[in-house]
């Protein structure tokens, strides 16, 4: 039925392969360590007896798991998780079974496992426990080597300890850096009352630099007080599990190895001493062995339980791929020669750039140094300027700039040192200057996934600044604001991003209202995205002092503002441990907070610019859209080509650039009004072909807005995230149901990402492919079985359908718009009553949804008559063996009966 499994040992230094267990269309091997599953199933059989078949691999897996497992075969199943263009039952039947059996998935790459004269496909595929996972390198497909056979080689390494970045040894560490988990609140009252005391005297004839520096060092001596400085980067960590038992193990295995070997190298002669020398390793080996994987259990169960007291801690980190290998930073892992390079990649030093003229011309004397400001003609900071701006440190857990003083300790010694933060600020004001110890930030690179490693788009970059030095931004770019706000000129309506109360879904429903009129009209809309090209590190300084002119901002400010962009440096740590520095002249500080707002001001020229009639641009902050509306597709590919062209040559003008072989496009029709088939548009001579599909701000959008591939692509990432946090979910023992409903709530804020865009396109298909990540996780949330229902393990959870909850939060953001519409803001009791509502009204749909349930009748015929009582409880907890009553499965000898075991 299944056709026929190998699994062979080439030989060699390796391991014996020993046989432990076959089935039909399996094989289960052991070699040495590792437990290796090899299998086939026909892709001519039923879904249900494929099913039936991963279930009886399933038992195989459980039966013979000792952590290191692996899973290969061709399992017949396609799915766009492995590459394969379409997903089918099998695919996802597949992703189910691995996230129950806690499988990784190794396949990498889109080539081809198995090639005929039809075409290829993607079937073999490779599964690994995740100790195994992190063993694994250089997965590939030898589609170059010939096999006598439709499919390929497929090749893989196993190290023997977890892949690692390569690190060269740390240089010595000059920044200071502290720990902020063995901080003494009481220690930081105390030290910042010295601090205020011993610098009460007058500092009114110190510059501000000088000041700035001195207020830097007496929060340092506030630090050091409070708690000890954090130590260097170590090379070597001892792993989580380890305890000194296991070193006293692992001595006494090594000692009886070595007496073992030596006795094995006299050439037998005492082969009852060596026999019991090998009895001996046997045992002390075992003993070792034995040792590490009670350890390792009790530490993986201490791990889950303290994810009840602290969900977002280093178990999820790993789960969600958020923690980073230990290791140096980047820079400390770069050639100078490769380091450099992608330094000045990202920080361009361009000079002397000619902005167009965006003010009315004023005579040369006024456009030449700001007049000095005066206390009289300049607001000072307020108190109540002053509590915002500190409060946003309350919480806040960034890492701090070069000076290394954390944000909490700036805000715990509100009370003593406001009054001196505030006078620096003023003085700050009136001089119109900006510290330069505010100005110098540390870079930090992240690596990029999918990029070569020597190009500097391979790595993001991050520049971090003192947290003093951001608090004074935050007035500065509130007043900036309330500046654009009231006075003006304004930003144009056409920018969404870094703007209080708008966001991507405003600026996604502003372009589909923009082609629901045009396609109702009988026209069609031609969309086309240009990529900016490292856009925010390249915007230059002289656009930006420009766009101040334009805007109007006052003089105090402008001319604090040009002391702000001037003699700004970053500075990094290099493969020696030696300090390097260079001075940034393009681009808003990244890292910053007045960054974004002087973004918004020097990029908001091209968003003013006349455009032709048709024509139209949207930002949201450097993502550009042009769209072009016509009656026909030539029409709107004419103006297309003319207007991407033009706004391309304005974003020059600003001194930045487009890269155009990214540049995508997209038409936007009415039934049977689809571009036609090749059809290409030209941007700056380059040809850009019209795809049926384009990503914009999170969504796949198409020409109808049908939003069938954005739930192709979203469904296997969320089974992918459920996954992942299904590990830390097991049915006995691990986090309470709290912990639990929040990681279900992760998955289900990124499947309800842009749902007030594309709630009006649930067709059932999109609805199944919703439904399908909800269940995985709603099993792993109430401790259920695989097999549970999506009706039942959704009712279990308390998590009414996503495509329901979708419709509340589209109502919820129509209500909103069309307050913001009247120059109104909507209040939080306002807001918090009308989700109110609307969650009454989906309780109710779901009660009306349940009376007649296809699945999970035992559960439903339950609960359904308490629904609203089940929902609001706040006591109680489902256990493993409370969910087996709830649905029927388990131990009961109905559910057996029904699966032919009794």
């Amino acid at each position: 039925m299944c056709g026929s499994v190998v699994v062979v040992s080439a030989g060699g230094a390796g391991p014996p392969l020993s046989p432990l267990e076959k089935g039909p269309g399996f094989v289960v091997a052991g070699w040495g360590q590792y437990t290796i599953v090899g299998l086939y199933f026909s892709p001519n059989r039923t879904l249900a007896e494929f099913e039936d078949f991963l279930d009886s691999v399933s038992e195989a897996v459980r039966r013979h798991n000792g952590g290191r497992t692996l899973v290969l075969g061709d399992f017949n199943a396609k799915s766009q998780a492995w590459g394969s263009p379409t997903s089918d039952g099998r695919g996802r039947a597949v992703l189910v079974w691995a996230v129950h059996l806690g499988l990784s998935l190794l396949n990498r790459g889109t080539v081809h496992t198995c090639v005929r004269a039809q075409g290829g496909s993607i079937v073999d595929l490779s599964f690994a426990s995740p100790s195994v996972a992190d063993r694994v390198a250089n997965w590939r497909v030898e589609d170059g080597v010939e096999t006598l056979s439709d499919h390929n080689y497929v090749r893989f390494e196993v190290s023997t300890s977890p892949v690692v970045a390569m690190a060269p040894p740390q240089g010595p560490n000059r920044l200071p850096r502290w720990c902020l988990t063995q901080m003494d609140r009481e220690l930081v009252k105390e030290a910042s009352i010295i601090v205020r005391w011993a610098s009460s005297g007058d500092e009114r004839d110190t510059s501000v630099g000088e000041r700035a520096e001195q207020l830097r060092a007496d929060l340092t001596e506030v630090c050091d007080s409070a708690m000890p400085r954090a130590r260097g980067w170590r090379r070597r960590k001892r792993v989580y599990w380890w305890s000194d038992e296991i070193a006293v193990l692992r001595i006494a295995s090594h000692r009886a190895r070595r007496d073992y070997v030596r006795c094995r190298r006299r050439n037998g002669l005492d082969v009852v001493l060596e026999e019991q020398l090998r009895e001996v390793y046997g045992q002390a080996k075992r003993a070792l062995q034995l040792a590490i994987s009670c350890a390792k259990e009790r530490a993986r169960e201490e791990l889950l339980e303290g994810l009840s007291r602290d969900p977002w801690g280093r178990p999820y980190r790993v789960a969600r791929r958020k923690l980073r290998n230990q290791g140096p930073p980047v820079t400390q892992t770069l050639q100078p020669e490769l380091l450099r390079s992608v330094v000045e990649g990202l920080f361009p030093d361009s000079q002397g750039h000619v902005p167009p003229t965006m003010s009315s011309p004023v005579p040369q004397a006024g456009r030449g140094s700001i007049p000095l400001a005066d206390s009289g003609s300049v607001p000072l900071i307020t108190g109540e300027e002053m509590d915002v701006a500190l409060g946003r440190l309350r919480s806040k857990k960034t890492a701090p700039g070069p000076d290394g003083i954390p944000g909490r300790v700036i805000y715990m010694t509100r009370e003593f040192l406001e009054a001196r933060l505030r006078e620096l600020f003023n003085q700050c004001i009136l001089a119109g200057q900006f510290p330069k110890s505010w100005k110098e930030g540390l870079l930090c690179l992240i690596r990029k996934a999918g990029r070569p490693l020597d190009a500097p788009s391979a790595y993001r970059p991050i520049v971090l600044l003192n947290e003093v030095g951001k608090v004074f931004e935050k007035i500065l770019a509130d007043r900036l604001v309330g500046h654009l706000e009231t006075v003006g000129p304004g930003l144009s309506a056409e920018q969404y991003g870094f703007r209080a109360g708008r966001s991507t879904i405003d600026a996604l429903e502003s372009l589909k209202a923009l082609t629901d009129e045009a396609v109702a009209g009988g026209d069609v809309i031609l969309a086309v995205s240009l990529d900016v090209t490292n856009a925010f590190n390249s915007l230059p300084f002289e656009t930006l002092l420009e766009a101040l002119r334009y805007h109007e901002v006052p003089p105090y400010l402008r001319r604090l503002l040009e002391s702000y962009l001037q003699d700004r440096w970053i500075s990094w740590t290099g493969s020696g441990g030696q300090r390097e520095r260079r001075k940034v002249l393009n681009g808003v500080p990244q890292g910053s907070v007045l960054g974004p707002v002087l973004w918004n001001i020097g990029f908001d020229w091209l968003l003013r610019a006349p455009m032709l009639p048709g024509t139209r641009v949207l930002c949201y902050a450097d993502d550009t859209l042009v769209t072009a509306r016509g009656s026909t597709f030539a029409e709107a590919s004419r103006l297309a080509t003319v207007s991407a062209s033009l706004v391309a040559r304005r974003v020059q003008a600003l001194g930045l650039r487009v890269s155009v072989p990214k540049t995508e496009a997209l038409l936007f029709h009415g039934p049977r009004r689809g571009p036609p088939r090749g059809a290409q548009i030209t941007v700056q001579g380059v040809q850009v072909e019209i795809k049926a599909q384009m990503k914009y701000l999170g969504l796949t959008l198409d020409g109808r807005w049908s939003f069938k591939g954005h739930f192709e692509l979203l469904a296997p990432r969320l089974v992918g995230a459920a996954a992942a946090l299904g590990r830390l979910l097991p049915n006995i023992g691990g986090p309470d149901s709290a912990c639990r409903r929040l990681y279900a709530g992760i998955v289900r804020s990124m499947a309800l990402y842009g749902a007030p865009i594309w709630v009006h396109a649930l067709s059932p298909q999109n609805i199944t492919l919703l439904r399908r990540p909800q269940r995985v996780i709603a099993v792993r949330a109430i401790r259920g079985y695989r097999t549970v229902s999506w009706t039942a393990s959704t009712l279990l959870a308390g998590d009414p359908p996503w495509d329901l909850q979708a419709e509340v939060l589209a109502q919820v953001h129509r209500y909103r718009s069309s307050v913001r519409t009247r120059g109104e803001r909507p209040g939080p009791e306002e807001i918090g009553r009308l989700r109110t509502l609307g969650r009454e009204v989906l309780v109710q749909r779901w009660r009306e949804d349940l009376e007649s349930p296809v699945a999970g009748i035992w559960t439903v015929e339950g609960i359904r008559p308490h629904l609203e009582r089940w929902l609001k409880r706040r006591h109680g907890a489902l256990t493993y063996r409370l969910v087996q009553v709830l649905t029927g499965h388990g131990c009961f000898g109905k559910y057996l009966h029904g699966i032919a075991r009794r």
